[in-house]
């Protein structure tokens, strides 16, 4: 299996102490080149907490940087203006890889249905995490509510909507 991460899930699983669960992911893990830059070249320049987090991820290979074949990214910029550079690098690489896409941004899933391209959820890794036996049911929750503490944003319907998954996965 493969995932392609977007700057929003990288930015808070490594703020919320759970980047962990980034290298844990069984399979090949990716970031597009913009997704990189944002997340650690100027995050570094920002001195915000994550990126070294994120660069060390990369650094050890747990995570590889790959670009997007240019045809594809440069059509989908062109008729997606509304898509960031790296939601548009990220869904771009997924489709390429056949790999799932783990972003956040609700345009961006949007786009990704459009071009057939598999979509997870930032969430998704806590319930991976659960149904693989790396955490319980109580560390699940403690998990949402830490990636939620960093920052990351959700509605309240998905926010009881993940909790009532975390209850209900046989594990």
């Amino acid at each position: 299996m493969r995932f392609v991460f977007n700057s929003t899930p990288l930015i808070h699983f490594a703020r919320a102490g759970l980047s962990w669960m980034i290298e844990d992911l069984e399979g090949e893990k990716y970031a597009a080149p913009s997704v990189y830059r944002e997340v650690v070249d100027v995050g570094m320049r920002r001195g915000l907490p994550d990126a070294p987090i994120v660069q060390e991820l990369v650094k050890r290979g747990a995570v590889t940087v790959n670009a997007p074949p240019e045809g594809l990214l440069a059509s989908m910029v062109e008729i997606h203006r509304d898509l960031h550079r790296g939601e548009a690098e990220t869904i771009a690489l997924a489709r390429n890889l056949e790999a799932i896409a783990i972003i956040d941004d609700p345009v961006a899933r949007r786009v990704a249905e459009v071009y057939g391209v598999r979509k997870e959820g930032s969430y998704a890794l806590i319930l991976r995490a659960l149904l693989k036996g790396r955490i319980d049911r109580q560390e699940a929750k403690v998990s949402l509510k830490k990636l939620v503490s960093s920052g990351w944003r959700c509605d309240i319907d998905l926010y009881s909507s993940i909790l009532r998954s975390i209850e209900e996965t046989p594990i």
